[in-house]
């Protein structure tokens, strides 16, 4: 039985060119995790249109006056039509800026 030397710069550059792939899958996992704040077929959230990532940068939760944040403001806040919990970068069709609710 013969053993294949392998170097520690082999270990090295494989471990090193791996690391892209790693973050990229662990990103993704986390930014799914982060986004599932609220059921979107639950309560009024069907007839509200309500998703989890708006499509509109300038109209999302936490910058509508029905939202509460919470510490940290990246985690899910409180909406007040819902009753319960919403997603930051989330958005539904009663949305309105901070200062017109």
């Amino acid at each position: 039985m013969s053993l294949k030397k392998i170097s520690r710069r082999t270990i090295l550059v494989k471990c090193l060119s791996s690391l892209p792939f790693a973050a990229l899958v662990f990103g993704r996992a986390r930014t799914a995790v982060a986004a599932a704040c609220a059921d979107p077929t639950e309560g009024l959230r069907p007839s509200l249109h309500y998703t989890e990532l708006s499509s509109d940068a300038n109209k999302v939760c936490h910058a509508c006056g029905f939202f509460t944040p919470s510490a940290p403001s990246t985690a899910c806040g409180m909406c007040m039509i819902f009753g319960g919990p919403a997603n930051p970068r989330g958005r539904c069709d009663s949305w309105a800026a901070k200062g017109e609710s």
